[in-house]
């Protein structure tokens, strides 16, 4: 996967680092363990009777954590099943894919209003029947946030990640604010986070995010990648059973779907939109 790894275990690590001013706090985040369930129903590829829909587990857990006087680091492990439904498998005969990421996470506090945060996330994608290297890609950032008052944050940085047969260089900049005691705001390029705390225990946490996937395939001698990608709103409600354990669940739609299908050269076998599709979410975490 290529930008999706910024959106899923690295939309964690920046969310923490961006909200939790408190380092405690941001300690705490770090330190558990995750696990997602997400559902798009089948909805047909535009200009064919062909439909796709997919099912994605994944599980989340920190390797290990340090936090120092002003620095913390940290190394993660991270890994997905996507189950892929196609009604014609002649356009692509698999059903099982994965991937692991490994990533690893330094972060500073220069001083009591500046903070920088590294990121360096390599993930092997693909069916695993069949492991080249173009199987492997990584993805580094490097940001950090500046605190104006004690409720707002200006955030900062670039991301550099590689992928099958292009590579991304994107810098940025956004914010993060609270305008209630009970409610917080992140903007960060494609990432929209609001969340709305109604009690100790129980949050309203609605999202935006842009989300693709890839994985390199090998089926009867034949080399293909796949990319899936689109931009997903989900609404969730959080529930904080105790200081250690949380579930939600949560719905949404995706939109802008698209399929990329190319040969192990980088030529383009099959280009196609996808219909918007609704979004189921269940997620659990659990801190040490």
């Amino acid at each position: 996967m290529k930008h999706s790894k910024i959106f899923l275990p690295t939309f964690l690590l920046l969310g923490s680092f961006f909200f939790q001013v408190n380092a405690q706090d941001f300690k705490k985040e770090m330190k558990a363990i995750r696990s997602t369930l997400s559902i798009t129903p089948d909805r047909k590829i535009d200009g064919t009777n062909n439909e796709l829909g997919i099912n994605q587990w994944g599980i989340m857990s920190p390797i290990f954590f340090h936090k120092a006087e002003r620095w913390a680091f940290g190394a993660g492990f991270r890994y997905e099943l996507s189950k892929l439904d196609i009604s014609n498998t002649s356009i692509l005969n698999e059903d099982s894919l994965h991937s692991i990421d490994l990533p690893f996470f330094a972060a500073m506090e220069q001083s009591e209003k500046l903070q920088w945060i590294f990121l360096f996330n390599p993930t092997l994608s693909g069916d695993y029947d069949h492991i080249s290297g173009d199987a492997m890609n990584y993805m580094t950032m490097a940001g950090g946030r500046y605190k104006m008052s004690e409720t707002f944050q200006w955030i900062f940085g670039a991301f550099y990640s590689t992928g099958f047969n292009d590579n991304t260089f994107l810098p940025g900049i956004g914010f993060s604010w609270e305008p209630t005691e009970n409610s917080d705001f992140l903007f960060a390029g494609p990432l929209l986070r609001y969340r709305y705390s109604f009690t100790d225990s129980l949050d309203l946490i609605i999202d935006g995010k842009y989300s693709s996937n890839d994985w390199n395939t090998y089926n009867a001698g034949v080399e293909k990648d796949l990319k899936l990608s689109g931009y997903q709103f989900t609404a969730s409600i959080q529930w904080n059973i105790s200081d250690k354990q949380a579930v939600y669940g949560g719905i949404g739609m995706e939109v802008a779907r698209e399929i990329e299908i190319k040969d192990e050269n980088g030529g383009i076998l099959y280009d196609k939109d996808l219909k918007r599709a609704p979004l189921y979410e269940l997620g659990f975490r659990f801190r040490f």
